[in-house]
């Protein structure tokens, strides 16, 4: 079993504090300098300690032993909540989960809808449930600077529950353009489909989840791109790291609610990232890591979300290390998953960093590090 309590900190609202955009693109422009030097400090340290505790552990346990073992263990997570555990009938807190395009969104929105609680746009009927592919058919969602975010609120309001406390908006594209939408989206007005609930306040929060660079296997259209052009591919790896970085920053210093997840936590330590979304979202209740949509009621035919099993049961029957080279980590001691070298473990197929990482400079090497790093660093508490 696996014990969790949340810190009882909640904003008062979402969008009280002011949040410059050029705040934003300072921080892309200034880089990562900030990036504190004691994360990979601890996380020898965390190594260190584990191998003290468990010799001969390494080597010895198979990765698929180690997903989600039943541990009981107290863990304390200190987030600002996104919402409140009865939250109020004139709130409406809008999610936006960030995440690039086929690095594992549908996942995360298919453990996220089996709340009835959420509310998510796939009863407009178009692709993957994805927002913006409505604004596409008004003409106002392929410019990405363009974005009406009124507009955005109203269209979706037609299809989303809106009797429901939180309502789903994943960003899958345009991602260091989410900084810029945010203020509007906070000073935007409820739509009248809102207001005529009694709905009189719209407060934002986050998911940014990030997917470690050698899993790129798992999709079979990112396989092809990397395929096609491994050294474009690896470098759009590392631009939609690093906008993930920044937006994180930017969320934070505005005050937004925002959780960063791994991906590979999200898949094989399941158990854990359940936990973690329920004390950021209290007022979801329980969520099922294994729950599959029932087509018809929770999806639609235009979705085209083919999905045969839950993220528990894809994870299990899923080998992380011989499918990706991935190692994974153990979060509650604070020993981060990794991408294996070459020489730590070959793999031609399925090894980014000792393959794909070789088609950028050495300075772009280094930032590649440095945001994983940033993204690891709050992933595991």
């Amino acid at each position: 079993s696996f014990i969790a309590s949340a810190s009882p900190a909640y904003r008062s609202s979402g969008c009280s504090l002011m949040a410059f955009p050029s705040v934003f693109f300072s921080l892309l422009t200034l880089g990562f300098w900030a990036l504190e030097v004691h994360g990979a400090h601890s996380l020898r340290a965390g190594r260190r300690a584990l191998r003290a505790q468990r010799a001969g552990w390494e080597g010895n346990v198979s990765q698929a032993a180690l997903i989600d073992s039943e541990v009981e263990i107290e863990y304390t997570f200190n987030y600002t909540l996104a919402c409140e555990p009865e939250p109020h009938s004139a709130t409406r807190t809008l999610l936006r989960v960030v995440v690039p395009n086929n690095h594992g969104s549908t996942a995360m929105e298919t453990v996220l809808m089996s709340s009835k609680k959420l509310a998510t746009l796939c009863a407009s009927n178009v692709w993957q449930c994805e927002g913006h592919k409505l604004l596409d058919q008004l003409g106002k969602g392929s410019i990405a600077d363009e974005l009406d975010t009124n507009l955005m609120l109203k269209t979706y309001s037609q299809f989303w529950n809106l009797e429901r406390p939180v309502l789903l908006d994943k960003k899958t594209r345009w991602l260091s353009l989410a900084a810029k939408e945010d203020e509007p989206l906070c000073e935007a007005r409820p739509p009248r489909a809102m207001s005529q609930l009694g709905v009189r306040n719209i407060e934002t929060a986050y998911i940014i989840m990030y997917k470690p660079v050698c899993l790129w296997p798992l999709s079979h259209v990112v396989a092809k791109y990397v395929r096609l052009d491994p050294a474009n591919h690896a470098r759009r790896e590392l631009m939609e790291l690093e906008e993930q970085v920044a937006l994180h920053k930017y969320l934070t210093s505005a005050g937004r609610p925002v959780l960063v997840v791994n991906y590979a936590d999200l898949v094989w330590n399941s158990n854990f990232t359940k936990k973690r979304l329920e004390a950021f979202l209290p007022c979801l209740g329980p969520l099922d890591m294994d729950f599959v949509p029932v087509a018809g009621n929770d999806t639609f035919p235009g979705n085209n979300m083919k999905i045969s099993s839950g993220v528990q049961s894809y994870g299990k029957s899923t080998d992380p290390m011989e499918c990706c080279n991935y190692k994974l980590g153990t979060p509650r001691t604070h020993v981060r998953g990794k991408c294996l070298r070459d020489d730590e473990r070959p793999n031609d197929d399925a090894d980014f960093l000792g393959g794909l990482q070789l088609f950028l400079t050495p300075p772009e090497r280094v930032r590649l590090n440095k945001a994983t790093l940033y993204l690891d660093g709050l992933a595991d508490f």
